[in-house]
Formats: C-alpha cells, structure tokens, sequence
C-alpha cells in the first residue's frame, strides 16, 4: 500500500465514521441534560440561582442571567427557575413577572416563544409542536393548555384578558411527549 493511499483509505474511513456517528446521536443528546440533575450540574449551564426557596422536599431556584433576558426584550424583567425535588431537576418555569401587560400585542407565549425558551434551556430546537390539552376554566376568557415540544418535554401555560396573555409557563418531562418511531 502506497503512503498515498493509505492516507486516502484513513481520511474515508474518518469521514466514514463521523458521518455514522453523526446519525446515531439523537437531539435530545446532543443538548443538555436538565431533568434529574441536581443543582450544582444546573448551575454549571446557568450560572449561580439569584434567589432560592424552600417547601420541605421541594427548593426551586431562579436564575435571571443577562443572556436569558436578551431571549424577551420585551419582558425585561423575566426570569426563570428550576424546581428540585429530592435534590433532582422537575420542573422549569418561564416567569413575566407581570410585566407582559406592556406588551404590545397579543399571545405572548406561543410556539416561537415556547421554542426560544426550549432552546435555551435544552441547547437545541424542539423537535415537534403538538397540542394535548385545551381545557377553558368556564370563563371564556381564561384557557389552559399543554403542548408536546418532543423528546420527552411538554409546555404548560395558561392565557387569559381579551389579550390572551400568559404570565407563566412551564416544562416538565412528560411520557406522552416522547418521540416513538411514528411520532
């Protein structure tokens, strides 16, 4: 075998297996790993929580870091936080802090919105967008919904006022939300 060609036969099989590899990585690998975590690998991501509080087995911590703000300019003063139990990552709420009734329009959390925060938290884009629960709570006004993001993650939030704003919303891991092979 010439120096050549091993050269060749070398850079092939390089390609070769960096492609292979490149299909047997899921997204949800490919980004970070939040449910189950415990605080000290979430602050890694995020930085030190700003604010911590405590309900026995539950602590939910806040971060507010500059480059999560950036993500809504229109909502300067939103923040998010990360709710543990028995020390492991259950929950991640997206606070407006009361702020959105200067929004200008309406709807100020939906799919671009749940996909921006997604992103920032997971590393990567959702995977799907796909409505499981609609519920109105008898005053046409106020509606509650659950949305599937993929691999795993469902967004809850409700909306209400003839703006339909949300002043919260959260996402969990969820089973119906995993990606089976017909998702």
């Amino acid at each position: 075998m010439t120096s050549s060609s091993f050269w060749q036969t070398l850079t092939g099989l390089t390609v070769g297996c960096g492609l292979f590899n490149s299909l047997l990585i899921t997204p949800a690998w490919a980004g970070r790993d939040i449910f189950n975590q415990q605080p000290p690998t979430i602050n890694h991501y995020f930085g030190h929580h700003i604010a911590k509080q405590a309900n026995g087995e539950q602590i939910t911590y806040t971060y507010a870091p500059q480059n999560f703000r950036r993500l809504f300019p229109q909502f300067p003063k939103s923040t998010f936080s990360i709710t543990f139990i028995k020390n492991q990552a259950k929950t991640i709420n997206l606070n407006f802090h009361e702020n959105f009734g200067q929004y200008p329009g309406s709807y100020n959390y939906d799919q671009s919105v749940a996909a921006k925060f997604y992103n920032y938290i997971f590393g990567y884009q959702p995977p799907i967008w796909r409505e499981i629960t609609t519920k109105f709570s008898g005053n046409e006004t106020i509606y509650f919904y659950e949305y599937c993001l993929g691999d795993g993650v469902v967004t809850s939030f409700d909306r209400y006022g003839y703006k339909q704003f949300t002043d919260s919303a959260t996402l969990t891991y969820d089973t119906r939300c995993e990606s089976p092979p017909n998702f």
